[in-house]
């Protein structure tokens, strides 16, 4: 799934996020990738009794004291209303009693239940093919894999191709990918395949999934890219690999820097610094 759109920090500290980042977040939650995302809907009772997310809870004012004692404030918070206005005041509240993330969803319930209906739509569980090699079954079982699921997430919210990404190895990758994995999902911290290769620093796996048309510029839970991360780990040959492919050095994470800005070498400097803005 692509996550390009740049959410808004609000000066209280929450973040106003479209519809499609926040079916991501509740699709993930879902998966087991986000366990602990606390989702919530400020409409009214009536309202909520008639349509609302599954998994959603119905919150009031009245409510918060309550909310605040019983969720932990490390967990993430996402907050709906009809139309993004009286989520942005919830989402404050939480900002104020400390909650490190919180979301509000712009345009509200609506865009959300349709977008969360798009996102249940593009959802494959691709099985394990007969004719697949030994190599892969060894694999999956090795990790604790379903042979009927190759989207499924395991630990950290890692898929059977993220995994293979974070070993450096391609030739699982390219099985997987044939067997119909899918190559836009993200895990936990809202990291694509693409970021593990780049852990890897196998470029091999990197070439293996732009060939897929991976998401080369998806932005995790605090905004940082692949090449955000490659240049301020210190990766020169990773982010010469990057650009090359086409990510954007443009993009800003939510602190509003953008990878030149984080280059930790001179090598990656020099490769990023005509493209400061």
């Amino acid at each position: 799934m692509t996550n390009t759109a740049t959410p808004t920090r609000h000066r209280r500290g929450f973040l106003r996020i479209d519809a499609s980042r926040a079916a991501d977040l509740i699709y993930r939650a879902r998966l087991g990738q986000l366990p602990d995302l606390a989702l919530f809907d400020v409409r009214d009772r009536r309202s909520f009794e008639d349509r609302h997310v599954d998994g959603a809870e119905h919150l009031t004012e009245a409510a918060l004291g309550e909310v605040f004692g019983r969720v932990p404030r490390a967990a993430p918070v996402l907050i709906y209303c009809y139309h993004g206005n009286a989520s942005q005041a919830y989402a404050g509240m939480f900002a104020d009693f400390h909650y490190a993330e919180v979301y509000s969803v712009d345009g509200g319930f609506e865009p959300l239940e349709g977008a969360l209906m798009v996102r249940e739509g593009e959802r494959r569980a691709p099985a394990l093919p007969a004719e697949a090699s030994a190599a892969l079954v060894a694999f999956l079982d090795e990790f604790g894999f379903d042979h009927d699921n190759l989207n499924q997430a395991r630990e950290h919210g890692l898929t059977p191709l993220m995994r293979a990404a974070l070993l450096g190895r391609p030739d699982l990758m390219e099985a997987l990918l044939e067997a119909g994995a899918d190559v836009s999902l993200r895990n936990g911290d809202g990291n694509n395949a693409l970021w593990l290769a780049c852990v890897s620093r196998e470029p091999a796996a990197i070439r293996v999934l732009v060939a897929a048309a991976i998401d080369l510029n998806n932005r995790n839970d605090v905004g940082a890219t692949c090449l955000m991360y490659a240049a301020s780990s210190g990766r020169p040959e990773i982010v010469e690999a990057l650009l090359a492919a086409g990510a954007d050095p443009w993009i800003r994470n939510d602190d509003d820097a953008c990878a030149v800005d984080l280059s930790s070498t001179v090598e990656c400097l020099h490769l990023l610094r005509h493209t400061a803005r």
